[in-house]
């Protein structure tokens, strides 16, 4: 694959089936100088859902409804990799420090695209389901087998490391896998409202700027560590991308 063809890729959907072969072409003549400028100008473009082109009535709420859960698919990861902060909990015994769940979890719920209530309709989601989900739910059952067993105990050496690596690799596997499947219910449930859909956004932004402060805020005073500003920074870079992103979406609706 060539360094313009995957740039290509990098933008929104709509852009790549208006503007792609034009934008690959310009990659390509201008080489590596122009990547940087390519890059960016996608990155723009994701902010800007407003200006995206549609080939078809309701392509940029779809493609926002996946993209959202892709962005807390990729923060559950990131929470799950950095060592776990007591300032951002996620539990009923410390509802203090599990409070940016609250409109995290309430817009992804503004989110979610909605099956048709019908038996037919509910048949092919759960098939869907089971099709999508059968293969990330046999990686997670080994790797459980694998850790009751007692066996990841006693590995060392190369046999750990690829413990290691089978580990973050299900992970990310069972997150591309949900995402996945709510891209493929999104095809035929009914679509949340563009409306709803900014105002999901900038819930989820919401939830992740006020775990970003949480754990920034738990940092100060104690000796510097890079895990927790890392976390915080990243949090906070996902939180100005949801957030951007919603406000952008309600000029849609002007």
């Amino acid at each position: 694959m060539s360094a313009a063809t995957l740039l290509t890729r990098l933008y929104p959907p709509a852009v790549r089936e208006r503007w792609g072969e034009d934008i690959g072409h310009e990659v390509s003549a201008s080489g590596i100088r122009s990547w940087p400028d390519a890059l960016a100008g996608a990155a723009r473009l994701w902010l800007h859902p407003a200006d995206w082109p549609e080939t078809f009535t309701g392509q940029t709420r779809r493609v926002l409804t996946v993209a959202l859960f892709a962005l807390t698919a990729v923060t559950g990861l990131l929470l799950r990799s950095a060592e776990p902060s007591a300032a951002v909990t996620a539990g009923f015994r410390h509802p203090a420090t599990s409070l940016w769940l609250v409109p995290l979890l309430f817009g992804i719920g503004l989110a979610a695209p909605l099956p048709p209530l019908s038996g037919e309709a509910l048949r092919r989601v759960t098939a869907a389901a089971v099709r999508t989900l059968a293969a990330p739910a046999t990686a997670v059952a080994a790797m459980c087998l694998t850790a009751w067993s007692g066996i990841a105990e006693h590995l060392t050496g190369l046999a750990d490391a690829a413990m290691v690596l089978y580990y973050w690799l299900t992970l990310g596997f069972v997150a591309f896998r949900l995402c996945t499947l709510v891209a493929h219910i999104a095809r035929t449930a009914a679509l949340p409202t563009t409306r709803r859909l900014s105002t999901a956004l900038l819930y989820v932004g919401t939830g992740l700027a006020l775990a970003a402060s949480q754990n920034l805020l738990a940092a100060v005073g104690t000796a510097p560590r890079p895990g927790p500003l890392s976390e915080s920074l990243a949090l906070g870079l996902l939180a100005a991308t949801a957030i951007s992103t919603g406000r952008d979406l309600r000029r849609t609706r002007a």
